[in-house]
């Protein structure tokens, strides 16, 4: 298994440490039936979770309480496309997001990188001529390269 470090918010720190304890209490209900593993996430015996559930799990909550099902996957593309507006370079987020290329990463998210170009168009345009009001885009938006 390839291992990647990556940062995590205080906050989400903050909520593994709450769910250690409840998974401490969880241990000490189980007793000897307990089985102790390196893993984070478990079963309510300790057992190790296997991957299919983070898939199947979401789906039959949605189900039961008649919400919209979300795609534990999608997840990861909110990452990266919260990431590219807030202006974090491709680099960073192809590593967070385990790719080994940096093109892999750009060619998958190539219309957050468009959003991007249009950011970067307006900042130009402010910076040479200052501030305009936002007009809506024109249809045939012209692309110079």
């Amino acid at each position: 298994m390839l291992y990647r470090t990556i940062g995590v918010p205080d906050e989400v720190m903050d909520l593994l440490r709450r769910y250690r304890i409840e998974q401490n209490k969880q241990k000490l209900r189980m007793g000897v039936e307990w089985e102790q593993t390196d893993y984070v996430f478990t079963n309510e015996t300790g057992r190790y979770i296997h991957p299919c559930t983070f898939s199947s799990w979401p789906r039959q909550f949605a189900e039961r309480y008649c919400l919209p099902h979300i795609n534990p996957h999608a997840l990861r593309h909110t990452q990266a496309s919260v990431l590219y507006q807030n202006n974090v370079d491709p680099v960073t987020i192809s590593r967070r997001l385990g790719h080994s290329r940096v093109s892999t990463t750009q060619d998958i998210y190539c219309h957050l990188l468009e959003q991007a170009d249009d950011t970067a168009r307006d900042a130009i345009g402010s910076a040479l001529f200052g501030e305009k009001k936002k007009q809506a885009p024109t249809p045939g938006k012209q692309k110079v390269n």
